[in-house]
Formats: C-alpha cells, sequence, structure tokens
C-alpha cells in the first residue's frame, strides 16, 4: 500500500480509501439496509491490506454505514484508522440538530474523536447562507475534541469550489473526479498547493468505469481492467492524495489494493497521452453522468443512473448490444419498468442533478437509442 500526507501537516494515509456508501445489502437493491456480517469482513480485509482512510456520512445506508464502522474498529489491533464523515449542513435546522449527529456518529463508530468532519454538498448558495454557522460549529467540536478537522465535499463547479478552497477555513475537500468528469483537475491542484488534503469520490464512476473493454484499454496501454485505468488515473492526477471506493466485496478489495500499490501511477508521458485521448472523446460527445445517485429516487421507478450508464456504454465506447440487452432487463424488472421508456417527463431529478445534467432530454435519447 502506498501512503501520502492528506494536507500540509496532516496524517500519513492510504491512496486508496474506504467509501463506505455500498456495503452489502441484507435485501438485493436495499441501499437502507447492511448485512453487517459481510461488511466487517470486507472492511476487516481491506485494513488488513493497508487501507487505513475511511468515508461516511451520517445518513449514508440510513445511517447504518457509521453503525458498520464501529462494528468494523471493534477490537482491531493494527494500524491507526483516520475517519472522515459528513454533516449534512445544507439543513436549515439549529445547532443542536448537528451535535446530536456528531454525537450519534461518535457513539456508533466507537470512537471519541473524528478526524475529519465535512460539510457535505456544499454549493454556492448554501455557502453563502450556512458558511457562519458551520465554522461556528465545527469550532465548538473542535475545542472539545470531537473532532479534528473541518473540510467540505463538492459537486459544485469547479469556480465555486476555488472559491471555498481560497477561504483558508478547510483542511480538506473531498470531489468526485474521474476521467468521465475530469473538470476539476485544476481545482484538484490549486487545493494542494493551499496546503488542503484532497480526496476523491466516484473514481471508477460509482462503477460504471469499471467494465473492461478493449476502448477502454487503449487509454491506458498495459492495463488489465477498467478498473485499473480509472483508479490509476484518478491517483496519477497531481495533488490527489486518496481515491475513495465503494468496495462491497473482497475480490474488490484485493483488486484494488494491487492496482492502488504503484509508487508512479502514471508516467507523465502516460498521462500526456491519456489527456489526449480524452480530449478527442469529449469533444465528440459532451458531459455524460457519473453515476453519483443524487437524482434519485425517481416517482415514477425509473432507475436514472443505470439508464446513463448504459447511454455512456453506448456513446464512448459502441457497446450497444450489450446496452441494448442491459436495458430489456430493466423494462423488464421484478419491481417494474426501471428504463428510461418509464419516464413521465416530471421533473423531479432536475434539481437535484449536481452536474446540471438535462436528465429528461438525456432519458429521451436513451428511451430511442435503446427501446425501439
Amino acid at each position: 500500500m502506498q501512503y501520502r500526507e492528506y494536507g500540509k501537516g496532516g496524517p500519513t494515509v492510504s491512496r486508496l480509501g474506504f467509501g463506505v456508501m455500498r456495503l452489502p445489502a441484507r435485501r438485493k437493491g436495499d441501499w437502507g439496509s447492511v448485512n453487517f456480517s459481510r461488511s466487517c469482513k470486507v472492511m476487516r480485509l481491506a485494513m488488513e491490506q493497508g487501507v487505513n482512510f475511511f468515508d461516511s456520512h451520517h445518513l449514508y445506508h440510513h445511517g447504518l454505514s457509521e453503525v458498520a464502522i464501529g462494528k468494523a474498529l471493534r477490537g482491531w489491533k493494527g494500524q491507526r484508522i483516520y475517519l472522515q464523515t459528513k454533516t449534512p449542513f445544507y439543513n436549515e435546522e439549529p445547532i443542536d440538530y448537528f451535535k446530536k449527529l456528531l454525537d450519534e456518529a461518535l457513539e456508533k463508530m466507537g470512537v471519541n474523536c473524528i478526524d475529519y468532519l465535512l460539510f457535505h454538498s456544499v454549493r454556492l448558495d448554501t455557502f453563502k447562507k450556512r458558511h457562519k454557522q458551520f465554522f461556528k460549529f465545527t469550532d465548538w467540536a473542535m475545542k472539545r475534541g470531537l473532532i479534528l478537522h473541518r473540510g467540505f465535499s463538492s459537486h459544485d463547479s469547479p469556480e465555486n469550489i476555488k472559491t471555498f478552497v481560497d477561504t483558508g477555513e478547510f483542511s480538506c475537500m473531498l470531489v468526485s473526479y474521474n476521467w468521465l468528469s475530469p473538470a476539476v483537475a485544476d481545482v484538484i491542484g490549486h487545493a494542494a498547493d493551499k496546503g488542503m488534503g484532497v480526496s476523491i469520490m466516484n473514481p471508477v464512476g460509482g462503477g460504471t468505469l469499471s467494465v473492461t473493454t478493449p476502448q477502454i484499454l487503449r487509454l491506458l496501454p498495459g492495463a488489465k481492467s477498467g478498473t485499473e485505468v480509472a483508479l490509476r488515473y484518478v491517483l496519477g492526477t497531481p495533488g490527489v492524495t486518496t481515491a475513495f471506493s465503494g468496495m462491497n466485496t473482497e475480490e474488490q478489495v484485493v483488486e484494488n489494493v494491487e492496482i492502488t500499490g504503484r509508487k508512479v501511477p502514471l508516467t507523465d508521458k502516460q498521462r500526456s497521452r491519456f489527456l489526449e485521448s480524452l480530449g478527442k472523446r469529449h469533444e465528440k460527445v459532451g458531459v455524460l453522468c457519473n453515476a453519483c445517485g443524487y437524482c434519485m429516487p425517481c416517482p415514477f421507478g425509473v432507475d436514472i443512473p443505470r439508464n446513463f450508464t448504459l447511454l455512456n456504454h453506448a456513446k464512448l465506447w459502441g457497446l450497444m448490444d450489450l446496452s441494448r440487452r442491459r436495458f430489456r432487463r430493466l423494462q423488464k424488472s421484478e419491481e417494474g419498468n426501471r428504463s428510461a421508456s418509464a419516464c413521465k417527463q416530471c421533473g423531479a431529478c432536475l434539481p437535484k442533478c449536481p452536474n446540471r445534467i438535462p436528465i429528461i432530454k438525456r432519458l429521451a435519447q436513451a428511451a430511442e437509442l435503446f427501446g425501439g
């Protein structure tokens, strides 16, 4: 396992982090449940393999993510494990609400102090309204030793994220970044230059970029899988400290640990060729969904990220036959029609998308491309 300093003067953390938001469920597709037995095995294996940085949220798995971390940490005698969690400060609740969430997080994880507490999914509008309260709250928590540092996570524009960085108030940031959505690369470098720790969510696009095809492998000659291409691209980006992967099987842990064990994820020459190839492809298709899932749930049952995954596969990599087969499976799902053809254009998803993708228009494209 490779390690890096998480910001100037910060702890030394593993380059592969564990994103505790896609744990094994007790029932297939039930994101609100957690199979604690299986989850603990996966997290313990990661710790044994050198992963020492875990990222959660008060509300992941309906609050059970932090419980799962606590169970995995119980009795652990190995190296120091660093914890990062998030608080939904975009909600205009009184400070006591957030104090209660923090107290619950400490109890769930079985610790006296959390290393990093993040202002979750901050946007410029919520930052302007809520940053003073957040700083006051985190100052209170740090003085009492309940947290060590504050940071933020964001899906906002690169310009707005730079605004948050330039306040000088944050020790770290967590942003969505991968080769399919590389817009924040310059901000990553800027934050690192400011002495901040930089961690990445969605490095494999929520699994979207784990598919292995000749087209994807050509982005990085010598790579063995789409997952390897994705992780090496992210960790080879200047300024990135850690990539958080939402692992839910022991096989994923083993594969990701092997991939991230390289001292040099990408050489300068490999990165240059990678970026040149990406530039040509993105010119053709524009910005596509990276499957963050914030648009869900759909009132009419459409699995929006899954439909967009199929659209990505078809448009970027020419996987039409595979995408059509999987689109038909969505149409015939046991839970009803989950395909884009079930979209009623209600618009409930539009304000939820952090990347401002025209979801209704793209769903119509998917329905036309696959459904006919």
